[in-house]
């Protein structure tokens, strides 16, 4: 085969039984009824799906569980001819109540080789399986699934269309199910036994031709490891099938539970907690936290304040209070005596308003950031910042900025808005409410702040009439990006995997406002043998050298319609264009996406042809299930044009997603993942900064409904080395709608990067006013009221002048 390059149970607890019983019942009760003992998580069985040895259960993998397996399971059916077996399987829980794998088969045999130094096997097969569960609609309904194996292609091996229930009862799980083809073609049915919280269990099954016995161990979960679990099988028939003798195989697999690092249980008290937990401080009262001004010196809420504003936080108290400018560096002692909420408020000198705003910018430069500046506009803070740190996600940068903002800004603010620019381009202003968004970050609920968080993909103010702070002319000066940079084929008649891999060194020199300079650098490091010179796939090795130089512009053509367009040297031996045009759609989160490529052989290369490339695609996005489905149509690399379909679903930075292309060179279709290979805070910037890559992809694809076989341009699109996606607008990722379902995340990058106490060191405050003491501090409330106003929940009162 060539394939295109590139606990569900409820408990049940019952008393043992009398002495009188035999004791093989009383066992029996005791096993199956025992507390402490439970059903296990669903695991891939021998042919990738969630199930037992070889059979699958009702219950699809959870959503977000990725498992991957290696097993070498030989079915009865080819026992006779294999010698061996390599079964390589992938699954995913894709969607609630759906699961999807995919794997590679490889049955080696003492067979004549198809051609000439190519492996000898009975078979070399690539294939795919989907599950689905039915949904329960009542307590007692047990789990139902139905599912396909072996889709698509024109040769089948393991192809069955079967349905299945599954009940368990405390620690047993049985399971019963009819299925038709080649692989399951009848009944079939087993048992699994949990062994109390070993993580043992033991398993017995029947397919309908052969009885299968085995063992199970599923780890606990690994903090370190992204919470994974390692699972291991043992599995061996019971009888001889077809003349074939019984055999015993075993299975050895890691399953990863993804989008679960910044869920609201984990992050519940701020910090969110688990893989990468880190403990919360707390100062006591009397203590000094280095920075906060301490809730016991400031004056009870004005209830009455209250009362009268209906646009307040009904109920919700906010615990932290921004300090003011002109006490940012003293803390305020105990004694000072609480004033009534008749009194008026406390009297700042106007002078003292920038201070607040100097201190945000220098907490932002320190956190890493980049052309930031900050300035009043009304009684809205704007603040505009860059980010080439904390590349994995830019909603960790602009929770840094949003919680030193609502901490610091100055007393009044009522709205904050922060602009993100990339390359010094502003590519969208996203608002939220001051008084919602401190009292999250405090701890409160996120509900306020998240239903007043909005996006504009253009600045609503002008940059001109705001007397800034900060400097927007500070950034790095050169960005070094080192990722892997793979060729790969798999399921071919010469190898099961053939890759040759190597280093893609990028560099980015900002340049004018939009502009950025970039070069690629591809440096191979490994390939297998059949890549090598004078070898079958040695054209498919990587080349070394300088891949790509560019000139890049960003730019708005019009509100909501944006452009990036390079020009320069591309893959080697080109010269010529690549743009993107990306849509914001108005009122929705959606894109329309516009790439268009035309490449042409550099002199002394004229036996290259041109390349040219389009796609314009519509993505639909619904942030809440992290998830967009894009389509539309291509002119491909190779000439050929048609539709093209992808589904992608995001769990926390790794996403998954499954796509299709159709034109005259046949469908194809497949299935990638992405992660990022960078850390979450990576380094500062400066003189030159070095990181990872933002996404790294791997994309399996295969012909479908006709012979696979290798096809270097079928249905290509073009890879577009500076990418849109990745470098400018989060992998994508870049709505109002989608910042707004990542609060706990931005909470926890402020408590951990962005506040004075956590790691990044409190700058020192800025001011242009004499120091004052504690003492000082005193008298001055003294004289001109008796102790900070009391904060409410509706909105903050201007200060006034002291006389």
């Amino acid at each position: 085969m060539y394939p295109q390059l590139k606990n569900r149970a409820t408990k049940l607890r019952g008393q043992q039984p009398s002495l009188a019983a035999p004791k093989v019942m009383a066992l029996a009760a005791v096993l199956a009824f025992s507390s402490a003992a439970h059903a296990v998580d669903p695991a891939l069985d021998a042919l990738g799906q969630a199930g037992g040895l070889v059979i699958p259960d009702a219950f699809a993998l959870p959503e977000g569980t990725v498992e991957a397996q290696y097993n070498n399971y030989i079915d009865p059916r080819y026992g006779k001819q294999a010698t061996d077996a390599q079964m390589y399987w992938g699954a995913v829980g894709l969607l609630p109540y759906v699961e999807l794998s995919g794997g590679l088969a490889n049955y080696p045999a003492n067979v004549p080789a198809p051609f000439s130094h190519a492996d000898h096997f009975l078979f070399r097969h690539l294939m795919g399986n989907i599950k689905v569960e039915v949904p329960k609609f009542f307590k007692y309904q047990p789990g139902i699934a139905f599912g396909v194996a072996d889709i698509g292609g024109q040769t089948h091996f393991f192809r069955s269309k079967y349905g299945v229930v599954s009940q368990a009862f405390g620690p047993v799980t049985l399971s019963a199910g009819y299925g038709q083809g080649d692989r399951l073609d009848g009944v079939f049915g087993g048992a699994q036994l949990s062994l109390w919280n070993t993580g043992l269990s033991l398993l017995a099954e029947d397919d309908s031709k052969t009885p299968y016995a085995g063992v199970r161990y599923q780890s606990p979960r690994i903090s370190w490891l992204a919470d994974a679990n390692v699972i291991g099988t043992f599995v061996r028939s019971m009888r001889s099938t077809n003349g074939v003798s019984p055999r015993t195989a075993f299975s050895v697999g890691i399953q990863i539970p993804l989008g679960k690092r910044f869920s609201a249980d984990r992050c519940a008290d701020g910090l969110c907690h688990g893989s990468q937990h880190v403990p919360v401080t707390h100062a006591t009262e009397g203590e000094n936290d280095g920075g906060s001004i301490r809730l016991a010196s400031l004056q009870p809420i004005d209830t009455r304040a209250v009362a009268s504003n209906a646009n307040g936080l009904a109920g919700a108290p906010i615990t932290y209070v921004p300090p003011l400018q002109s006490y940012a560096s003293v803390m305020l002692g105990d004694a000072t005596p609480a004033r009534s909420p008749d009194a008026q408020a406390v009297a700042v000198p106007q002078a003292l308003d920038t201070s607040a705003l100097d201190e945000i910018a220098a907490q932002l430069f320190a956190a890493g950031l980049e052309r930031v500046r900050a300035g009043m506009s009304g009684r809205d803070l704007v603040i505009e910042y860059e980010n080439h740190r904390y590349n994995q996600n830019e909603a960790d940068a602009l929770g840094i900025v949003l919680g030193v903002a609502s901490v610091n800004a100055p007393y009044g603010t009522e709205k904050i808005h922060v602009v993100i620019k990339k390359a010094n381009e502003p590519l969208a202003e996203v608002t939220v409410d001051r008084e919602a968004f401190a009292q999250f970050v405090a701890g409160g609920a996120s509900a306020a702040a998240s239903a007043s968080l909005t996006m504009r993909s253009r600045p609503t103010y002008d940059p001109d009439s705001i007397a800034w702070h900060g400097n927007d002319h500070t950034h790095g000066l050169t960005r070094i990006q080192i990722e892997p940079i793979v060729s790969y084929l798999y399921g071919t008649e010469y190898g099961n995997f053939d890759i040759s891999l190597g280093a893609d060194i990028e560099g980015f020199v900002p340049l004018w406002r939009g502009a950025e300079l970039y070069a690629s650098y591809i440096a191979p490091l490994y390939n297998t043998k059949n890549m090598d010179d004078g070898r079958v796939f040695s054209n498919d090795r990587l080349r070394g050298g300088l891949n790509a130089v560019a000139l890049t512009q960003s730019f708005w053509i019009m509100p909501r319609v944006f452009n990036v367009a390079s020009v320069g040297k591309f893959n080697y031996s080109y010269l010529g264009v690549q743009n993107e045009t990306t849509v914001f759609v108005p009122g929705r989160p959606d894109l329309i996406r516009l790439r268009l490529a035309y490449l042409h052989h550099e002199p002394g290369h004229d036996a290259l042809p041109s390349e040219k490339n389009a796609m314009l695609t519509y993505r639909w996005v619904q942030p809440s299930w992290k998830l967009w489905i894009e389509a539309g149509v291509a002119r491909f690399v190779g000439g050929d044009k048609g539709p093209v379909a992808t589904l992608t679903r995001w769990f926390d930075d790794v996403s998954v997603s499954v796509h299709g292309e159709h034109s005259g060179q046949g469908t194809f279709v497949g299935a990638a993942i992405s992660f990022p290979l960078t850390l979450r805070q990576g380094m500062k910037p400066g003189i030159s900064q070095v990181y990872g890559s933002e996404q790294f992809a791997l994309d399996f694809r295969t012909r479908v409904g006709s012979t696979n076989y290798l096809s270097a341009n079928g249905a290509q699109n073009m890879g577009f080395p500076y990418s849109t996606q990745q470098y400018l607008l989060n992998q994508g990722r870049f709505s109002g709608e989608y910042f707004a379902t990542q609060l706990y995340r931005m909470r926890d990058a402020y408590l951990r990067y962005g506040r004075p106490d956590s790691d990044v060191t409190r700058p020192k405050q800025q001011v242009s006013v004499p120091a004052v003491s504690t003492t000082g501090a005193a008298l001055s409330l003294g004289v001109c009221g008796n102790s900070l106003q009391g904060v409410s929940d509706g909105r903050a009162v201007v200060p006034v002048n002291c006389e």
